[in-house]
Parts: structure tokens; sequence; C-alpha cells
């Protein structure tokens, strides 16, 4: 469906740090990673979509809500 170079990634993230009973935190990523030269050069962007238990109880700390878009390149040598 994707040709060799192309990746794609989706991922989704739990975080409870057992302080109070509504800290919990979520993500859920979407992403394509390009393989220019294997592992050794790379290009990664994604979007991450978080959202937190914590803040929707406590408004006062922030959004309860907010997306992500971050752009990477990896080079190995």
């Amino acid at each position: 469906l994707l040709p060799k170079k192309l990746q794609a990634v989706v991922q989704w993230q739990y975080l409870n740090p057992g302080q109070k009973g509504d800290d919990g935190l979520y993500s859920i990523l979407a992403g394509l990673n390009y393989y220019i030269h294997g592992d050794n050069l790379k290009l990664m962007v994604n979007y991450i979509h978080t959202w937190s238990d914590f803040c929707q109880a406590n408004p006062e700390f922030g959004e309860d809500q907010f997306d992500e878009v971050i752009g990477r390149m990896q080079l190995m040598f």
C-alpha cells in the first residue's frame, strides 16, 4: 500500500501518575516516516492530540486538550 521508503505510524499513550483520582494523561499519535537511507537518514512527521483529566477537572491549570505537529530528522553515522 505504501512505498518501501514510507512508514505509517499510529500510537496510543496513557499515563496515570496515581497522585490524584483524576490525573490521567492521554495521547494519540499519527505520523509518517520517510526513509532516505535506511535508519541512517530519515525524516519523521507526527501529529499528536493530547488530553488531560487533571486539567479538565482543574481548568485554572490550562487547556485540557492540545495538538502538536512535530517534525524530526535522524542522522546516524
